[in-house]
This record gives structure tokens, sequence and C-alpha cells, in this order.
């Protein structure tokens, strides 16, 4: 499935206002996914839970997220009672229940849990199991809680932005969000959007969900979890490579600003930066074409302008990776916003006469593919 690679892009586009999520998805892809629109290689998951080794993998997360006492109060909207949130956390639960919106005790809360409240995420009556359509105000007050997990069913709503616009409403600032889920698979409740999304293009739906709610969420930030030699492993965003089993995704982001405690201290910190790919690194196919080292995609190339304003290379034509899902043009646009420079990034660059690799300007308007020549 082909999407808008690029969430800043669509988001300024959209302006300042709130639309819905029909009018950025569209209605058809929040309806359920049907056998016929999945490949005949899709890999089935059951939504009644996660292999224990995943749910290991999230409970660490979930432990780094929210230990040391900085967010106290938790909501956790999951469809079932088994939250993995840490239970030293004040847990209230938001899931299914007969009885939607009583508050009720859980004992999969812990003893140190506030106390759980019940919702039914489902359509009433006889009808047959839907995506979760969540109401778009839930049932607690402004500022009630430091951080709402999504726990795994993100895949399932059918009015996502909707639902991050009122989980801002619940947070109190630099309060968290966090969103959780499997590697890439078909449930029979997801949306079309979910289930004919691979796991790169989840972690994009996940960041776009929170960033096209457009109610001053941080930037978010994307994370796959492994289970390394020592412990929990986590590595930013997705990289088509590394196949490391058992693995999860998780996204996360805080309400108007870092939280000053994650600030001093990360939860996830950055590795040591990796030695800059080079053209030793570069596989070329049959034809002599590249592909791009940091993401297998094919490079295109590229004439460089003549103008007094670019940066003469000495070369009619460069081999440039094109693709908005690279980890190198991602990561190099969330320095960019960083730096203060929202508008651009960096893509990865070889001449093919020297061998020179490294980064090439771009804005975020893909102005470098008005050169390109395939």
């Amino acid at each position: 499935m082909e999407l808008d690679p690029d969430v800043a892009d669509l988001a300024r586009a959209l302006a300042r206002s709130q639309v819905s999520s029909e009018d950025v998805f569209g209605a058809a892809s929040l309806e359920p996914a049907s056998a016929a629109d999945l490949p005949s290689s899709a890999i089935s998951c059951s939504s009644a839970g996660l292999r224990p080794e995943r749910q290991q993998l999230l409970r660490e997360a979930y432990g780094r997220l929210l230990g040391g006492g900085v967010f106290p109060r938790v909501l956790d909207l999951t469809a079932s009672s088994d939250s993995l949130a840490p239970h030293t956390a004040g847990l209230l639960l938001f899931g299914h229940a007969s009885e939607p919106g009583r508050p009720t005790a859980d004992p999969h809360l812990g003893p140190k849990a506030a106390h759980g409240v019940s919702h039914d995420l489902d359509d009433p009556g006889d009808q047959p199991r839907q995506p979760f359509r969540v109401p778009f105000r839930l049932p607690f007050d402004d500022g009630s809680f430091d951080a709402v997990l999504v726990t795994l069913e993100v895949g399932k709503l059918r009015n996502p932005l909707e639902l991050f616009r009122d989980v801002a409403r619940l947070l109190r600032p630099q309060g968290l969000v966090a969103v959780s889920f499997e590697p890439a698979g078909y449930d029979g409740l997801y949306t079309r959007l979910w289930a004919l999304a691979d796991d790169r293009e989840h972690l994009m739906l996940a960041e776009s969900f929170i960033e096209l709610a457009r109610v001053g969420f941080s930037p978010p930030t994307l994370l796959t979890l492994f289970a390394g030699d020592h412990g929990l492993d986590w590595q930013e965003g997705r990289s088509p490579e590394d196949t490391r089993e058992p693995r999860v995704h998780l996204v996360f982001a805080y309400r108007d600003a870092v939280a000053p405690a994650h600030l001093a201290r990360p939860p996830f910190p950055s590795p040591l930066p990796q030695p800059a790919k080079t053209r030793a690194d570069i596989r070329f196919d049959e034809t002599g074409r590249p592909s791009c080292p940091y993401c297998g995609a094919r490079m295109g190339r590229y004439a460089p302008p003549v103008t007094v304003f670019e940066i003469d290379y000495g070369v009619s034509e460069l081999y440039v990776c094109f693709d908005d899902r690279c980890e190198y043009y991602r990561r190099s646009r969330r320095w960019m916003r960083a730096q203060g420079h929202a508008g651009f990034t960096y893509r990865f660059m070889l001449d093919p006469e020297t061998g020179a690799t490294g980064p090439l300007p771009d804005n975020l308007w893909g102005g470098l593919r008005s050169c390109r020549l395939d």
C-alpha cells in the first residue's frame, strides 16, 4: 500500500484545521479489511493477545517510560483487562465491559493501582464486530492523567485523530502518550488502512495519528523493541534488514513539551553514532544501479541543476535515494526540525564518478524530484 510518506508536509497542507479521520484517510480505508483486500501471503494474527515474550518487551518498555514516579496517573486504553503497564503506576483501565462507563475493581491492576474503569469500545447491539469507534470524548475530566497508553489496538480505531485529540485533553502539560503494536499481521478487526500496511508504514501511521491530531504533541519518537543479549534493546524506526524476533513497536510523544525528567534522562537513549555509510556499504544490481545502504531502495538518477546558488558537484549525474521512508531521510528530517529548520532534510547521495557519499539537501516538498532523470 502506498502511503503519503511525509507526515509533516501533510500536516502543513491541512493548515491548522482539525479535520476528521475520514477527511484525511478516506472513509473506505477506515472500514474493516476483507479477505479480498489482503495479499495471499498475508500473515494472520490473533486478537487474543501477545505472545509472552512480546508481553515482556512491552512491560520492560513501559517500565522505562513510566518508572521513577514521573507519571503517577496512567490511563491504559486496551481491549482487555490484561494491562502490561507496571503495577506501581496508578492505573485506570479502559477495556471491554457489559456496563459501559461504570467504575469497577480490577485484580489485574495490582495493589498500588488507583482503580479501574470499564468501557465498551465495540459497537453496541448484535452487529458483527467492527473496528473500535471510540467516543470523541472519553469519560474523564481534563488533565486527569500524567500518561495515556494506547496498547495494541490502534489498528482497529475508526477515528484515530479524534481519539488522540481527546487523549491530549486528558493529559496534563508535558504528559506522555504512548502507542504500541505488534509486527505487521492481519487481524479481522483491522481497518484497511492498517491491515494493508507493513511495519514501517505502521510506524508512520502511528506517527501521523499523533501529528495530524494537531493538538500540540511533541514530535513522536518511533522505536522497534527487541530482546537483546543484556535485556531490552531498541532501534529508531524499523530497519527492513533487521528481522530479529521477538519484536514489538512503540511510538510516544508528549503534551506540549518533553517531560523534564525524560529530557534530563531519556528513557530510550540514542545509541552511539554509527559510522556513516560509504561506497563500500553499497550494493549494485546487475545493471550497475546502486541500492541505498540505509533502506535498501533502488537509488534514482539525479541531475544537479546549474545555478549560482547550487553546490557545484562537477558531475552531470548523481545517484540519490528518493524513498521517503528511508531512515536516513527521516532521521535527517528530525535532526533539521530540532535545529529549527522544519521544512528541510537530507537524502543519501552517491557520486558515481568519485565514489563519494553523503547528504544531499532537500526540502519536505520533494524539491529534488524536479531534477530526477528516471
